[in-house]
């Protein structure tokens, strides 16, 4: 069943190419890492309700179609709302919007400093990419 849920969310994350992207929970990383289904760094936005930048940064993102299909290819990507979602103690964030990449085994932090602030997508990619390409060069022997 796990795996039926794990295709699911693979192929939408994938069709999401000229669409929103649809940002998955926290409770369901944490299922799929459990099971050790997923083999990708996880992206974490966390934001709030009333928080404009986090509502310009999720605009931004969706308009920008190199930057979705950048986050498709290379990312698990998640979305936690402080106001209404669970949000693990070390995501919690006295400033938003934040960004934390995540082990896909442990889902414990992979960089020792978040990315705060409504930050131009062009250095959110480039702060991506490094950790992605360091990430893939750590796990090839492996």
């Amino acid at each position: 069943m796990k795996y039926i849920f794990l295709i699911m969310i693979t192929l939408s994350q994938l069709l999401t190419a000229s669409q929103n992207l649809e940002w998955l929970s926290y409770k369901e990383v944490f299922e799929l890492s459990e099971d050790r289904l997923i083999n990708k760094p996880v992206l974490v936005f966390v934001g709030s309700t009333n928080c404009t930048f986090c509502k310009k940064e999720k605009e931004d993102i969706n308009k920008n179609e190199n930057f979705k299909n950048f986050l498709n290819n290379e990312y698990i990507y998640v979305y936690i709302n402080q106001e209404k979602d669970f949000t693990p103690v070390d995501l919690y964030s006295e400033m938003v919007p934040a960004f934390y990449i995540l082990s896909p085994k442990t889902l414990k932090p992979l960089v020792s400093k978040p990315a705060f602030g409504a930050i131009p997508l062009k250095n959110l990619q480039i702060w991506l990419e490094e950790i992605s390409d360091k990430y893939k060069n750590f796990n090839k022997g492996r």
